[in-house]
């Protein structure tokens, strides 16, 4: 099997997970209410936030673990496996909180994809490791888009039942982790003392720290949890300020969310080539200016130029700078515990992101949701400078 149907294998299993979360995320508040009859939305939020929290927890575990044995293919198919009988078994669930409960022991086994697949990409050198991640986003949101799109189409036009895409996407999902499961092969890892001499011969300049966020510079952490925060933030209630607020219509809407995701497509390949050559402390002070721009172009109230800054890949620029850091800085045998860590801070974020946007908007309006991001944003010009140092 050649290398470039391997590659295009695992990438294929990013766009079919990219499609499962977004029924997860996107079409199951949907048939919450309409199959369920759910209304209340605190029960709807938690089919977001629960799974969230529960990934916030098990992916440095599984990261920990995919680096100490190898075997990232099968650990890849379980992911998607997992995906695939939790929604082969979605239209059994005859209450909101069976399919809440289902959701978050599904993200326990969910949760290994991410960490596993981008971690076996990495493998190989930093240089070629950053552009298969920019590819692997790439695809991401690629999946987003097409099934977004796709799933709206077939149940508006009649030729699906919402309750009937569950079953036909854990088909796809089996089918595909099935085939992957049997192309792409794992990454020998030898024991554990040939691999920490490996990981010295490849980053000799680093300090060996085992475990936790000691693997990457706390300020890029914390940089990672405030950009991705302050997102969330604004992502959870800008339907609501968009529309309900600023008078947009639900066409234009559906247009910038779709054109937002093709910016970032396209952005991935651009900036993997520029962080590999200028570095990723560069690309940090370059979100860091970006986000304070997005943001105050969004908090005037006027539907073009909110528009222009929902369209800036802040987001993008962000995963790439992480993703050149893990590439670039931490040593081989560490690179899947260091993705873990980093989908652990992105899932964080999307939680309680989520649930606190509710709440100020709730409480204080929606037109204060974007100041308040806007206030987040200088947080990153002061921890930009602290991500070039070390841990």
């Amino acid at each position: 099997m050649g290398g470039g149907v391997i590659i295009f294998c695992l990438y294929g299993g990013v766009f079919l997970r990219a499609s499962a979360d977004v029924l997860l995320y996107a079409y199951l508040p949907l048939y919450f209410l309409n199959n369920l009859g759910e209304t209340r939305l605190w029960i709807i939020g938690l089919l977001v936030g629960v799974p969230s929290l529960v990934r916030l927890g098990v992916a440095p575990l599984w990261g920990k673990y995919v680096d100490r044995v190898g075997r990232q293919g099968f650990f890849f198919t379980g992911g998607l496996l997992a995906y695939a009988i939790f929604f082969f078994l979605l239209p059994r669930f005859s209450s909101p909180m069976q399919v809440v409960r289902a959701a978050a022991f599904a993200a326990v086994f969910t949760s290994v994809f991410n960490p596993a697949s981008r971690a076996w990409l990495l493998y190989g050198g930093p240089e070629q490791g950053l552009r298969r991640l920019a590819s692997w986003h790439q695809w991401e949101a690629a999946g987003y888009l097409v099934s977004s799109v796709t799933i709206g189409w077939v149940v508006n036009n009649g030729y699906l039942d919402l309750a009937e895409i569950p079953l036909l996407l854990s088909m796809l999902l089996g089918i595909g982790a099935i085939a992957i499961g049997l192309f792409l092969p794992s990454i020998p890892t030898g024991s554990g003392a040939e691999r920490r001499k490996r990981g010295q011969q490849t980053s000799s300049h680093l300090r060996e720290i085992p475990g936790g966020a000691d693997l990457l510079p706390y300020a890029a952490l914390v940089y990672l949890l405030a950009s991705s925060f302050t997102w969330e933030i604004v992502a959870t209630t800008f339907g609501m300020y968009f529309i309900g607020m600023l008078g947009g219509s639900m066409r234009l809407y559906g247009l910038l969310m779709g054109t937002s995701t093709f910016v970032s497509v396209v952005a991935y390949g651009l900036l993997a080539g520029f962080c590999q050559k200028r570095g990723y402390y560069r690309v940090f002070q370059i979100a860091a200016w970006g986000y304070t721009a997005m943001y105050l172009l969004m908090a005037y109230p006027s539907v073009p130029t909110v528009s222009c800054g929902y369209l800036l890949p802040m987001n993008t620029v962000v995963r790439t700078a992480m993703n050149g850091l893990v590439a670039n800085q931490v040593p081989e045998i560490y690179h899947g515990e260091a993705m873990g860590l980093m989908d652990s801070v992105e899932a964080g974020s999307l939680a309680w992101g989520a649930i606190l946007g509710g709440l100020i908007a709730h409480s204080q309006g929606l037109a204060f949701i974007p100041k308040i991001a806007l206030a987040g944003s200088v947080l990153l010009h002061i921890l930009a400078p602290r991500t070039n140092k070390g841990r």
